[in-house]
């Protein structure tokens, strides 16, 4: 098999295996070195045993620093004389035959992989005295193209002066050639050792029984040898051919985990993924020259990412940068975009090519193992669940399982937890792109229509979950349809663990559904979110998948589903502070429930505007829109709809100076959710009530009203609700005289809140100011003052 990557030790790593290549010995130096260690081992001089032979001392010489090939007479009568039982005759006779092929140069271009190279050395390097009673096995495995081949050869070259003979094989596992038979990789061992051709034995087992011997004869007078079988396919092939002699090290690379060799012969595996990104770059630098290089490290980075950092890719892409040198690294780099990177190949080298690689591979597969492989293509995220993907093939759990774990040794699939997988980027556009085949596409078409499926009612179960006490807001959509489970969820814990793993995917399942024209799951999908966005606040996520879902319902044109999108993507904007998008969405919003007349959803539209006026500074028209949705909600009847809206209008009345009013639209807010409500409704409704009792100076009952709140958005595991309460509590504990404390508790709420919500910790940055500065601060107590739309 060709090349298949680099890797190497760069200069910012260092490792003992990284030398440069020594030459490999002679087999007429092999046959010196054996001679004098026997002869050193006996205690004879060189003149001693040259009377005893009846070789003259000259020829020993000679014989021993390789300079000589041996005679028959002379390596029978040493052999004779020094009791080597044949294996000083054998040395001879491979010293006399035609001059073996043997180990392939190391590659012209190889930068980092010093963890995987000391590895190697600490498991392949054995001592003389350490000698095991078994051959010492080990496998290097890896997904296609990461660079197994070049990081062997690499080694073997580097450490060939550590062993007396360097065999090498390639079994053709994948390629385009048949894998290789047992009899043809033992005789091409053989004819390493120097056994001639009629002396090769005709059937398998013979064959394994003479390199047996051969190899004993040499461990008879103290040779090590070194055996690199490259691109296996299976445990079975290697199996066959492993001698099993304690001096020899056996250096295995494959595509899969060969889980029948670490059983059979103990071996050991090190594992080789694609390259860091640093290394990468300077194995691109390494084609073309440094100065072409350092010009345009942009450049070079977006091959990299391109290519997915994987060795073959990298190796080819650099190939083709320093050949043209008539374009620009970032010309190249746009080339290969538009192009695709599964186009990268050698021009006059079929068998070295992207595509290729990954074909012989997925080729090699069972006809369920490649059709798992081939629809993980379609799945836009992340990583994957086992759930989501027996959703995806219409299967049992623990089928999905199983086949996912026989990709992951196939090294076609990486396992990222226990139920949770991935596909690296290239071999990603590969399954896509046999996905996507018109022979697949009945397969295809109710594979994808499965997993949204999945999604979309896991989802909708999780969402009852997190909040129960909304039936305005939450749908019951039935039973799953035939071959779709949903993941088990009957608890908050068990549904917010489901949506923090799946939120990388959320987006992406939202865009295929969209692209398929499934535009109910496209919609829907980001609702059953929403009350999980709001504990948690993932805001690219939030507003990724609204903008989906909004997209979704003005296909299908349908109001009411144009509005709850739109709200619910307006409240994701005004958190971020872009109010000038939050005011657009809310007025849709209104614009829209014209037509449908008054909903809950309206409701919270009004609210909306007010905030956004609040946070402009104008609280008199803060508290007008405030009040308008609060009357729409009781008309409505919708428990949550008045909640919002008197937590906002009682906000926008204290910063009018209406404490009364501030306090009985606090209270009010906090006792709904206490009656009926759900822990983050009351750690919602808690703060601003807490902070209009701080500025009323009734500061025991704003610290009874704080703790409430801080326990309630424990309770339901809301971190940065969590934080806001503690930055409150803090504040009064200041007030009540507990300074360092209070000071602790701000700080604190501060660190949390930075990172996840920049807005809000500005907002109590501000409160903090005013209250430890007093009312000369250049800062008002209003918490929204100053506010800029983005």
């Amino acid at each position: 098999m060709g090349q298949e990557g680099s890797g190497g030790v760069s200069d910012r790593e260092e490792s003992r295996s990284a030398k440069l290549p020594a030459r490999p010995l002679t087999a007429a130096e092999q046959f010196g070195k054996a001679l004098r260690g026997v002869r050193v081992r006996q205690g004879m001089t060189q003149r001693e045993l040259a009377k005893v032979a009846y070789v003259h001392h000259s020829i020993i010489s000679r014989l021993e620093a390789g300079q000589l090939s041996p005679t028959t007479d002379h390596a029978e009568q040493l052999d004779r004389v020094l009791d080597t039982k044949g294996a000083l005759l054998e040395l001879a006779t491979a010293a006399r035959a035609e001059p073996y092929a043997g180990l392939p140069p190391p590659p012209l271009h190889f930068v980092g992989r010093a963890r995987a190279l000391t590895a190697l050395t600490d498991l392949l390097i054995v001592a003389p005295n350490e000698m095991p009673n078994r051959s010492t096995v080990v496998f290097v495995a890896g997904p296609p193209g990461v660079g197994k081949t070049a990081l062997a050869r690499h080694w073997a070259n580097s450490n060939a002066d550590r062993f007396e003979q360097v065999l090498y094989a390639d079994l053709h596992g994948y390629g385009p050639r048949p894998p290789a038979e047992p009899g043809e990789v033992l005789e091409s061992l053989l004819r390493g050792l120097g056994v001639r051709d009629d002396r090769i034995p005709g059937t398998d087992e013979l064959r394994l029984a003479l390199l047996q011997g051969q190899l004993e004869k040499r461990r008879s007078v103290g040779q090590h040898v070194l055996i690199v079988l490259d691109n296996a396919r299976d445990s079975r092939q290697v199996a066959q051919v492993l001698p099993g002699t304690p001096n020899t090290s056996v250096l295995i690379t494959s595509r899969t985990r060969l889980s029948g060799v670490v059983i059979e012969a103990h071996a050991k595996s090190v594992r080789l993924e694609p390259m860091d990104a640093l290394d990468a770059a300077a194995l691109m630098a390494s084609f073309i020259d440094e100065a072409r290089a350092e010009a345009e490290p942009d450049a070079i980075a977006r091959l990299v990412e391109l290519c997915g950092a994987l060795p073959l890719a990298l190796n080819i892409a650099a190939e083709r940068v320093a050949a043209n040198d008539l374009m620009t690294v970032q010309q190249h780099a746009d080339d290969l975009a538009e192009r695709g990177r599964l186009e990268l190949r050698v021009e006059d080298d079929d068998a070295t090519e992207v595509r290729a690689t990954f074909r012989w591979s997925y080729e090699s597969l069972r006809p369920e193992q490649a059709q798992v492989f081939r629809l993980l293509g379609v799945h836009r995220g992340l990583h994957i669940s086992a759930a989501a993907v027996a959703a995806l093939v219409a299967i049992p759990v623990r089928d999905a399982t199983r086949l996912l774990a026989e990709l992951v040794q196939a090294h076609l699939v990486q396992q990222i937890t226990m139920h949770r997988f991935s596909l690296h980027d290239l071999l990603r556009d590969y399954a896509s792109e046999e996905a996507a085949n018109p022979r697949w596409d009945n397969e295809r078409h109710a594979a994808i229509r499965r997993l949204v499926d999945w999604y979309l009612y896991t989802a909708n179960k999780a969402s009852w979950a997190i909040w129960p006490n909304r039936p305005e807001h939450h749908l019951d959509l039935g039973p799953a349809p035939d071959g779709v489970t949903p993941a088990p969820i009957t608890t908050f814990d068990q549904a917010a663990g489901w949506y923090e793993t799946e939120l990388p995917n959320l987006a992406g399942v939202g865009e295929l559904a969209l692209h398929h024209h499934l535009l109910f799951p496209a919609w829907r999908l980001a609702l059953d979110c929403f009350d999980f966005y709001l504990h948690r606040r993932p805001w690219q996520v939030w507003i990724d998948t609204f903008e989906v879902a909004l997209q979704a319902a003005e296909q299908a044109k349908d109001p009411e589903r144009i509005v709850p999108a739109a709200e619910e993507l307006a409240e994701a904007y005004l958190r971020r502070g872009n109010l000038n998008r939050a005011w657009e969405l809310n007025s849709r919003v209104v614009a829209v429930s014209e037509q449908l007349g008054p909903t809950w959803i309206l409701s919270f539209a009004y609210v909306g505007l007010g905030n956004i006026m609040y946070e402009r500074g104008n609280f008199v028209e803060a508290a007008r829109l405030c009040a308008q949705g609060l009357a729409v909600a009781k008309q409505v009847g919708s428990l949550v709809g008045e909640t919002y809206a008197h937590t906002h209008l009682g906000r926008a009345y204290l910063e009018l100076g209406k404490t009364d009013l501030a306090l009985e639209h606090g209270n009010h807010a906090f006792a709904l959710q206490g009656n009926e409500g759900t822990p983050h409704g009351r750690g919602y409704t808690g703060v601003p009530l807490a902070r209009a009792y701080r500025h009323t100076g009734d500061l025991v009952r704003a610290r009874r009203v704080g703790v409430e709140s801080l326990q309630a958005y424990e309770e339901c595991g809301d971190t940065p609700g969590k934080a806001e309460a503690l930055g409150e509590l803090g504040m009064i504990f200041y007030a009540l005289g507990e300074r360092d404390d209070g000071r602790a508790k701000v700080e604190e709420a501060l660190d949390v809140l930075r990172p996840i919500d920049p807005r809000i910790a500005a907002h109590l940055q501000r409160q903090w100011a005013a209250l430890r500065d007093g009312p000369s601060a250049d800062c008002a107590a209003h918490p929204g003052l100053g506010a800029v739309d983005s």
